[in-house]
């Protein structure tokens, strides 16, 4: 089993704490799903890029273990996929470009193809064939969860998934969901239940007492 263990783990930001003294194992197993809750500005996008081992903790420790045994901390990225709206994407590539050399990089799950995934984001057929700049953000949107979800990591970080999406991106978002919820882990950082609603497990970030509390 993969688990995700913080030891006393803070952050501060200029020379303010967001969350201090949280001591959790996360276990990362398939069906399972982890909401990160707050308010704005709580620490929740924070918390998760920690997690990912994207920045570093202030104080305290965070580690990942595969059955007891540490993970190098360069060797995180194997066991997760990551969408976030912060997230770049390289512009001069087609998303058939860009979704064969992710899947060279970070392949996809066992029979899923390129052209699956493409058919799934249905955009219209003029724009398939021109660069990433000139999709609009929802649909650049569609494509980091796409990539997220269907990667063969079996934890898929996302946070605040639904932002820049229209009406078709959030139905992409629940049929996403409700395909491989029972395959993956999710953690989601938000404060929109129709983000999290399919979570049974809550972190909310107290930012008044700079605490985590769980399952609240």
């Amino acid at each position: 089993m993969t688990k995700i263990i913080l030891n006393n783990c803070g952050k501060n930001y200029h020379r303010t704490w967001l969350f201090r003294g949280i001591n959790i194992e996360i276990p990362i197993l398939p069906g399972t799903s982890y909401a990160i809750l707050g308010s704005n500005g709580a620490g929740k996008s924070t918390f998760t890029l920690m997690l990912a081992g994207q920045i570093s903790p202030t104080e305290g420790s965070l580690m990942w273990q595969n059955n007891g045994v540490n993970i190098s901390e360069g060797q995180w990225h194997e066991y997760y996929s990551l969408a976030s709206p912060a997230l770049e994407l390289p512009e001069e590539f087609t998303i058939e470009e860009w979704f064969d050399y992710h899947n060279r990089l970070k392949p996809f799950k066992p029979n899923t193809t390129v052209q699956k995934i493409i058919d799934l984001c249905e955009f219209p057929s003029k724009i398939k064939d021109k660069p990433l700049m000139h999709y609009s953000s929802g649909m650049k949107q569609r494509i980091k969860l796409c990539l997220s979800i269907f990667g063969n990591e079996l934890l898929s970080i996302l946070d605040e998934p639904l932002t820049n999406l229209d009406s078709k991106g959030i139905e992409l978002y629940n049929h996403l969901i409700k395909e491989m919820k029972h395959e993956k882990c999710f953690i989601i950082a938000s404060n929109r239940e129709d983000e999290y609603h399919f979570c049974e497990n809550h972190f909310t970030i107290d930012k008044a007492n700079q605490s985590l509390l769980v399952n609240q």
